[in-house]
């Protein structure tokens, strides 16, 4: 009689885990990038991507933002983007290329620690920076590289 209740709750461990899983990679991430780089003539040339998805080149201008939506993988799912514009004030190209997501395995850095359920990134004349909902503040993550 014991090994018919301990079979029954490997089972039910299993189906448990099972639909804690699924319901992990059912759930939304969103990312957004915004441009908000301080001077309204600037476009932002972004080109964004995975190994298994390009979402393709795209302007983003000053004031606008752009997102998109995915079902992460855990230890699997990475996006990063290209970025490039032009600096009017000091007359020289800008550019970087910035991981906007990638999960982790068994704790997803990104959502436990970093973005929450969504990653908010906002591009300014000094860095690229993120909105931790954690925090509630934006944090500068990475430089801009003169060209």
């Amino acid at each position: 009689m014991g090994s018919t209740s301990s079979h029954g709750n490997k089972s039910l461990l299993l189906l448990l885990l099972f639909s804690v899983l699924v319901s992990k990679c059912l759930s939304l991430t969103t990312v957004q990038i915004q441009n908000d780089i301080d001077d309204d003539n600037i476009s932002l040339d972004m080109h964004c991507r995975s190994k298994n998805d390009d979402l393709g080149e795209r302007p983003l201008y000053h004031g606008d933002e752009w997102h998109w939506d995915f079902h992460a993988i855990e230890g699997l799912t990475h996006f990063w983007c290209d970025f490039r514009w032009y600096d009017n004030l000091n007359y020289h190209w800008l550019s970087g290329t910035f991981d906007v997501y990638r999960s982790g395995f068994p704790i997803d850095k990104y959502k436990k620690e970093l973005c929450g359920k969504d990653c908010v990134w906002s591009a300014r004349r000094d860095g690229f920076y993120l909105y931790q909902d954690n925090l509630d503040d934006w944090h500068k993550r990475d430089e801009w590289h003169v060209e």
